[in-house]
């Protein structure tokens, strides 16, 4: 049985110019940064430009990232993260009322999707912040350490942050059922 490799083991091979070591650091984030980026972007060719843009900062900065100090996937994610931003403050008049975070899966019944596109709009409105603690932490599954590393605030801040947009979904989707 072949040894994996941890990220922080490929990242040091990376920071020496290793090639296959970055593809493989690639190949394992790949999808779970362009869902990311997908979810914060809501449109293909952003998230697929953000991811891009991540990985080439990645290899032109490798030698940026100090083991021991930020996991790599942390790190990788902050780039993201920043893309994303940099996004929305050049594109801040875009808004895709159609897009679906699937956020609630599989929805089968009429009132399902109804309710599913709501929260995905509502979510949507969120403010940048609020929007990226909720999808790292209730979509994503990242703990609220781990979002706050990213995020590069306190845990109170981000359990602060989800508070706030849990409060403005309930507000705004209960007052749809009235």
């Amino acid at each position: 049985m072949k040894h994996e490799e941890t990220d922080a083991a490929l990242m040091l091979r990376v920071q020496e110019g290793n090639a296959e070591a970055f593809e493989e650091l690639m190949h394992r984030h790949v999808r779970q940064l362009h869902a990311y980026a997908y979810r914060l972007c809501q449109n293909s060719s952003d998230s697929e430009e953000v991811v891009q843009e991540t990985f080439m900062r990645v290899w032109s900065r490798a030698k940026t990232w100090i083991p021991d100090r930020v996991k790599f996937s942390t790190w990788l994610f902050q780039i993201a993260r920043n893309f994303c931003i940099d996004r929305f403050r050049k594109q801040s008049a875009r808004f895709d009322s159609s897009a679906d975070l699937d956020l609630i899966p599989d929805a089968t019944s009429d009132s399902d999707k109804e309710l599913i596109m709501a929260l995905n709009q509502v979510v949507l409105r969120l403010p940048e912040r609020q929007r990226t603690a909720l999808v790292l932490c209730q979509v994503e599954g990242w703990s609220q350490a781990e979002v706050a590393d990213v995020m590069k605030v306190s845990v109170e801040a981000v359990e602060s942050l989800l508070a706030r947009a849990r409060r403005r979904l309930r507000t705004t989707l209960g007052s749809r059922s009235t």
